[in-house]
């Protein structure tokens, strides 16, 4: 096979292969942060009112 074929393609496979870590990232980042806020109100509902 031709040297450019390989590399050209190798490229293209750790482009789209950065864009999946990156989304999949960016989807952690979104559930840690609804499950941050869930957490901060179930602790708000059970301190104590003065």
């Amino acid at each position: 096979m031709d040297p450019n074929f390989l590399l050209l393609a190798l490229v293209l496979v750790v482009l789209f292969a950065s864009i999946s870590i990156i989304g999949a990232l960016h989807r952690i980042r979104n559930a840690s942060e609804k499950t941050l806020a869930i957490l901060e109100a179930q602790v708000a509902d059970k301190a104590p009112r003065i």
